[in-house]
């Protein structure tokens, strides 16, 4: 399997419209089929464009579900994002991010995806890495950082900022990718949502928020 992961080759300038069409092609089928059963021809079909204008953006499949995992993170970040203010206080902070990582999880089935990868990827642990950390792992350092400033402004007493933004992301998910990938559950409702985000986060906060400050979080 080619290991190399350019995104694009030289030539022409692209067209973003259609790059941006090829990529949500890509992500619908990436969520609904495992990544081996996944060709450029049905990217290119889904996408309504040529194969030829599929490569012309992507040199390979793993280019193309790196830029897709890459997306799937900026959705997650820009949660992320939106709530990076001080002013805000920390419960409404986090409930916000909880928010927008589920909706990211539950609209797109990302949970699936772990799971459509080949054999091959899971057994070389450089490219797992760089994948992981082109999604998932980015999003779990931003919220390790929110969670490692409130520990300094002593709002949170914690033992580790990276093994407590895990158990919030725990409680915000609780069994749903499980549940996702088994194809249990409807894709839920913002209220739905909203409610998850608000109770796992309501647990983590009675489980290290400081006592002399919960009441004003």
């Amino acid at each position: 399997m080619q290991k190399s992961l350019s995104v694009s080759r030289a030539g022409r300038p692209k067209d973003p419209a259609k790059r941006a069409s090829i990529v949500e092609a890509a992500t619908e089928l990436f969520v609904a089929q495992r990544y081996d059963m996944v060709t450029m021809e049905d990217v290119a079909a889904k996408a309504g464009v040529s194969k030829m204008t599929v490569y012309s953006h992507f040199s390979d499949k793993d280019a193309l579900f790196e830029t897709v995992v890459s997306g799937i993170s900026e959705l997650m970040m820009r949660g992320l994002s939106h709530s990076d203010s001080d002013q805000m206080p920390l419960r409404e902070r986090l409930a916000s991010v909880g928010a927008a990582f589920l909706t990211v999880i539950i609209d797109l089935h990302v949970a699936g995806m772990a799971h459509s990868l080949p054999s091959v990827w899971r057994e070389d642990r450089a490219l797992r890495t760089r994948f992981y950390n082109a999604g998932p792992g980015r999003t779990a350092a931003a919220l390790t950082e929110i969670i490692r400033a409130a520990a300094e402004r002593n709002e949170l007493i914690v033992d580790s900022p990276k093994l407590a933004a895990e158990d919030l992301v725990s409680l915000w998910e609780g069994g749903l990718p499980a549940r996702i990938v088994f194809g249990l559950v409807e894709p839920a409702s913002p209220k739905e949502i909203e409610t998850r985000a608000r109770r796992g986060t309501d647990v983590f906060l009675r489980a290290y928020a400081n006592p002399r400050k919960r009441k004003s979080l």
